[in-house]
């Protein structure tokens, strides 16, 4: 058994005893390999996520790596960065946000 090329995916069983599929998406902002990691108890099922991992990379459809927006984080953002610009300044400067979690 030969050296996989680069940017191939791999599929191997861990020490740990699962399934662990690794396949490469495309290059992070720093310029590294954006590799995505399936762990799954089954081969089948890694090797299933794998390749639908690998067409999401081919269509384009696979989202930026990074961390996910939380609600408070993203109506932040949205009410600073989107609606700002088109309300008025008394909309922006009024009640601050409270945010409660339930």
């Amino acid at each position: 058994m030969g050296r996989r090329a680069n940017g191939e995916s791999s599929v191997y069983r861990g020490k740990d005893g699962y399934w662990h599929g690794r396949v490469t998406v495309g290059i992070t902002d720093d310029g590294s390999p954006d590799r995505r990691h399936i762990m799954k108890k089954k081969e089948a099922a890694v090797r299933r996520a794998v390749r639908e991992l690998e067409r999401e990379r081919d269509s384009g459809a696979v989202r930026k790596a990074g961390q996910r927006w939380t609600v408070k984080s993203w109506l932040t953002y949205w009410l600073e960065n989107i609606a700002a610009p088109s309300v008025r300044v008394n909309t922006i400067g009024g009640t601050p946000l409270r945010f409660t979690s339930t």
